[in-house]
Formats: C-alpha cells, structure tokens, sequence
C-alpha cells in the first residue's frame, strides 16, 4: 500500500510540476531587430514639417517637406546610417539629416544642397534594398512575430475604465502585461500607468482600428520601460497627443498629425496631415530579459492532465483486479 501511495504522491507532484511549466514561459520584450532606429516603417514614409531626433528607416518610398533627422544623436561616425530608404528618397521638398549618411535603395531626389550637415557623411543611392545597412524583410517577420506572440500573453495587472480616465495597475518587478483593445483606448482622455520603479510596461492593444487622440499620460511608467503593442491594428491615428513609450504596430498604416511620440515608432507606413506631422523622440525602448510570464492554456496542458488521469486510471484497475 506504501508503493501505491507513494505512486499517487509521485504522479500529483509531477502533473502539478508539468502544469506550472506549461502555463509559464520564459517572455523576452525587446525591439532588438529595430536596431537602435526611432522611426521604422515597411511601406512608404512621408515626412513634412517635424522631425524625428533619432534614426530612421523606411522600407518603401520617403519624401522630405521641411524635415529634419537625427538632432539628438551624437556625432560619431560619419557613415553612420542615420537615414535608410528602401525604395526612392525624394527630399527636394527640403530638410537636413544630421551626424550621419543616408543609404537609399532606389533613386535619390536632391533639394538642391548637401542633405547631410555631418563632414565626412554622404547620401548613396540605387544601392538596392538587399545592400543597405538594415534588413526590412527580416525585422518585419521577427517583429511581426513578436507582436503576435505577446498579444497572446494572459495579462498579469489590471486595466479599468472610469469616466474617461483609463488606468492600468500593476505590481510585478520585472514585466506587467496589460490588455485593452481599441475602443476603450479610443474612449479615454486620460490614461494612468502605475508598475513599480524599474518595470516594464507591456500594453497589448486589439482591433483592427486604433486611435490615440487628445489624452494625457500619468504614472508611474517610464517611456523607456513601455511599449504599447498594437498587435491587430491595420489602421492607428495618432492626434494631439505625448505618449511616453515606444508603439509597435508592424501591420498598421499610421498616420500620426501631431504631437509627440518619447519613444520608438514602428509601423507598416507613416503618414501625417497636409501641413505636417507629430514627431518621434529618440527614447530607445530597453525591454525585459528573459521575464517568466503567464501564456495562454495550450494543448500541451491538457495532454499533461489526461496522461497522469489514465495513469492514475491505470492503476487502479489493477489493484481492484
């Protein structure tokens, strides 16, 4: 009878083992294939009137209207790509590039004076989309990828609605997952963060139309620290508004008319209005490494469960028998 009870002992401890590692996963939240960039986009970017102070790349075709790149980079060197096109850059609508070189795929459209204001730096031209110094096609899989799977992730804080005021709470050290979709987001005038000091903040936002208009962040986040993942949008309008975070939406056509953004834009394209456009912060997103976070329950679970139920069932069959 020992041996019976110490089997039943055994196969508990195991399944509730089994369980635990399955409804666990070791998340890392990084943009590491965005490669430093503060504006990355897949299709076309359209640039009037602002500025991005970081880098930027765009994986379609990109025009220039009064606007400038990379002021907040430090001088280094001057080959650096500050500015990476894959397709045709027409810039002849003016602006400056700053500490660094412009790479382009295509074809190149001069405004009629050096681009770059860095000595040393130079703007290259029908180079090819395979020949430049970032890979489009492979960070739009991995993102995409990325996207996906943390839109997945079961949430670990809280997220509540009141009044216009949308307020997420969360208490984990490491990484606080939160899930809203995008008609409450649309809804809210005010939006308050609160996560320990030092955490990141992961914000999962579903549906297929998103809008950030005319709100106010408060909390306790901070921009490096928070990434706002719009992981099924197709659409994002952005208005009048300072998001202290970066925004992953690798399958959305954003059109952001003003405002700024402290942190790291990532979209399928960028667009803003006729007279201009917000501008994009350079505050690299630094992620969380390796944080165990909660995954959704799995086949593999129950598979775990209805083995040690038949093993169990097993047993006692032969006992009786």
């Amino acid at each position: 009878m020992t041996s019976i009870k110490r089997y039943f002992k055994t196969t508990a401890i195991a399944c509730g083992i089994s369980l635990a590692a399955a409804s666990l996963q070791a998340v890392t939240v990084n943009l590491s294939e965005a490669q430093g960039y503060n504006l990355v986009t897949w299709g076309d970017a359209t640039l009037k009137n602002s500025d991005t102070e970081g880098r930027v790349a765009a994986g379609g075709n990109a025009s220039f209207g009064s606007y400038s790149i990379g002021t907040s980079t430090s001088a280094g060197d001057p080959t650096r790509a500050q500015l990476t096109v894959g397709g045709n850059l027409d810039a002849s609508g003016g602006g400056q590039v700053y500490n660094g070189s412009v790479y382009v795929g295509g074809s190149y459209t001069s405004p009629g004076y050096n681009l770059n204001s860095a000595p040393g730096s130079s703007v290259q031209s029908n180079l090819g989309k395979s020949n430049l110094p970032f890979d489009f096609d492979a960070a739009q899989a991995a993102l995409l990828t990325k996207s996906t799977d943390w839109g997945a992730l079961t949430p670990s804080g809280s997220a509540t609605m009141q009044w216009g005021t949308l307020t997420l709470d969360g208490s984990a050290e490491g990484l606080n997952i939160f899930n809203i979709d995008a008609a409450t987001l649309a809804a809210a005038h005010t939006f308050k963060i609160f996560v320990p000091s030092g955490a990141t903040a992961l914000i999962n936002v579903s549906g297929a139309i998103a809008e950030m208009s005319n709100m106010g962040f408060f909390g306790t986040h901070t921009a490096e620290k928070t990434l706002f993942n719009f992981f099924e949008a197709t659409e994002l309008d952005m208005v009048g508004i300072g998001v202290t975070g970066s925004i992953l939406a690798p399958l959305a056509d954003l059109t952001f008319t003003s405002g700024n953004v402290d942190g790291q834009v990532i979209a399928n394209s960028f667009a803003g209005a006729q007279w201009g456009s917000g501008e994009m912060h350079n505050v690299l997103f630094e992620g969380e490494p390796d944080s165990p976070a909660p995954i959704p329950d799995s086949g593999s679970t129950l598979a775990l469960i209805a083995t040690a139920l038949v093993g169990i069932v097993l047993v006692s069959r032969k006992l009786k028998g």
